[in-house]
C-alpha cells in the first residue's frame, strides 16, 4: 500500500481511492479560551518564505549548496526523490512554543508529532497553530497533543509523486510524512510538500511528465 493512516495505536493502510476520498481526516482539534480574548500577535512571527533581498538569496544559496539549481532535468516519479530529509519532527509532550519556533527556524510549516515509543503519532501544522483562539502566550505552554492532528495520512518512499500529489489537493492539506514501514518501529524518512513537487516540477522533471 503506499498509504498509511497513522495516529495513536493505529496503522491502517488505505487505497488511493481511499486517501482521495472526502472525510478521511478529522479536523485539527481547536483548544477553546476560557472567554473571549483578543488574538495575540506577539512572539516570534512565522517565516512565510523568502520573497526578495536577503530572504531570496538565503533561499537561492541553499538550493545552490543542494545542487537544486543548474541541474539538467532527469525524471523522477517517485516520493522518495523529491523528500525533503532529513525529517524535522518534534515529540509529542513538546510544546506549542517549540513547534512554533521550530517551524520558524526552519522555514517549514508542519512537523509529524512523535511519540515516546517512536513512533509516528500525530502531526502539526502552523495553520493548526494560528488558527486557535487561545491567547499565544497561553498556547505556547500547551504540549503539541492538545491542538495536533491525531490521524496522519502518509505516504511510503516508493509513492508515485502523481498520486502523492493528488492527495495532497483532495485531502487540501499541506504535506505528508514519508514513512519507512519495513522497520519496527515504522520511521519517518522524509516530508513531502506542496513546494518539494513545484520545486521538482521546476528544476528536475520534464514537464510532460505533469501533462
Amino acid at each position: 500500500m503506499s498509504f498509511t493512516v497513522f495516529g495513536r495505536g493505529v496503522s491502517d493502510p488505505v487505497t488511493i481511492d481511499e486517501a482521495t476520498s472526502p472525510g478521511l481526516l478529522r479536523p485539527p482539534m481547536m483548544v477553546e479560551p476560557v472567554r473571549a480574548v483578543r488574538e495575540d500577535r506577539g512572539g516570534t512571527s512565522f517565516q512565510r518564505g523568502a520573497r526578495g533581498g536577503a530572504g531570496a538569496e538565503r533561499l537561492r544559496a541553499y538550493y545552490e549548496a543542494s545542487g537544486a539549481v543548474n541541474r539538467e532535468p532527469a525524471p523522477v516519479s517517485l516520493a522518495e526523490q523529491i523528500m525533503s530529509k532529513p525529517p524535522i519532527t518534534i515529540g509529542i509532550n513538546d510544546t506549542v512554543g517549540r513547534a512554533r519556533d521550530l517551524m520558524a527556524d526552519r522555514g517549514i510549516g508542519l512537523l509529524p508529532v512523535m511519540g515516546d515509543d517512536g513512533r509516528i503519532e500525530a502531526i502539526i501544522t502552523r495553520g493548526d497553530i494560528t488558527r486557535q483562539r487561545i491567547r499565544y502566550t497561553d498556547l505556547a505552554k500547551m504540549p503539541v497533543g492538545a491542538i495536533s492532528r491525531f490521524e496522519v495520512l502518509t505516504a511510503g518512499p516508493k509513492t508515485n509523486i502523481r498520486e502523492l500529489a493528488r492527495v495532497l489537493i483532495d485531502q487540501d492539506i499541506r504535506g505528508m510524512p514519508i514513512v519507512d514501514q519495513g522497520e519496527d518501529p515504522p520511521r519517518v524518512i522524509g516530508v513531502v510538500t506542496r513546494s518539494d513537487i513545484l520545486r521538482a516540477l521546476i528544476n528536475y522533471a520534464p514537464l510532460e511528465l505533469w501533462l
